[in-house]
């Protein structure tokens, strides 16, 4: 059963460090525009990078600049939280969350809160330049969206926990999620079509479903360029070969975590770095 007094005081405590975040963030006025202005000239930047060479993209039924739109969205809505994850929970930081008695989920939340919102806030204004200024088209199916949010935050937190664990003993970057985050720049359909790295060697399109971050471009781009509906028995397949790497990754992920932070414990190097 719920205890809604105890869920109660976990928003309030995740709504203190949004709102922490936000006065320290507004605060410093030159950073404050500094990043404003690095989000502007980013938008002109891509958009005229995709109006430049924009070309259909076939494999979502759509053009290159749509494409990259999408990809944007999963850039502000996905990727802050297992940003927020690795960045705020590591071993300069755990031993004082455990010493103020708030549990780590609720402090992992009240970190990414800000930044989510601030991601949320930027965001918006992109995709409206996107549709009006240069002719973003989307198709999207709201549930097939809501899946593939789901399906990405389980694979993204998972790999994130599965560093996070290991950086815990090891105090240095783990080597697995190390690969997979660099081989994703170039695999895993960032910023074009994974089909389209047939066009330079053969086949090693194929490589690129191995990574789970190309399942996380692939279904957001199949709820927003397709308006891909669940009912189809192609989606399904689509989706659940997505599911199957967050369902294999997010307990791992888990349990990773858990046995970094018990093992840093027990070794007593929970704050060394």
């Amino acid at each position: 059963m719920i205890n809604f007094s105890n869920l109660s005081v976990a928003v309030r405590q995740v709504t203190a460090f949004a709102k922490r975040d936000f006065r320290d963030w507004r605060t410093y006025k030159t950073q404050m525009i500094t990043q404003v202005i690095t989000i502007a000239i980013g938008i002109l930047s891509w958009a005229i990078n995709a109006v430049y060479r924009n070309r259909p993209v076939p494999e979502y039924d759509t053009d290159y600049i749509s494409f990259l739109v999408v990809g944007l969205v999963i850039g502000n809505l996905v990727m802050p939280i297992s940003q927020g994850l690795e960045r705020r929970l590591n071993p300069w930081t755990l031993e004082n969350i455990i010493m103020t008695g708030i549990s780590i989920p609720v402090f992992v939340a009240g970190q990414m809160a800000w930044p989510y919102i601030f991601s949320l806030i930027t965001f918006i204004p992109q995709l409206l330049i996107g549709i009006f200024w240069f002719g973003v088209k989307l198709s999207i199916n709201p549930l097939s969206t809501a899946l593939a949010f789901i399906i990405s935050a389980m694979i993204l937190l998972g790999l994130s926990m599965i560093s996070v664990g290991f950086r815990l003993v090891t105090k240095s970057t783990d080597p697995i999620t190390w690969t997979i985050n660099t081989l994703q720049q170039l695999l895993a359909g960032i910023s074009f079509p994974v089909q389209f790295l047939d066009s330079f060697l053969p086949g090693v399109s194929s490589l690129s479903w191995f990574l789970p971050q190309t399942w996380v471009y692939h279904l957001w781009r199949l709820s927003m360029l397709k308006a891909a509906a669940i009912t189809d028995p192609i989606t399904q397949i689509e989706f659940l070969k997505g599911f199957i790497f967050a369902l294999i990754l997010f307990p791992i992920g888990y349990r990773t975590f858990k046995w970094g932070l018990n093992r840093a414990k027990k070794d007593g190097t929970l704050g060394w770095f």
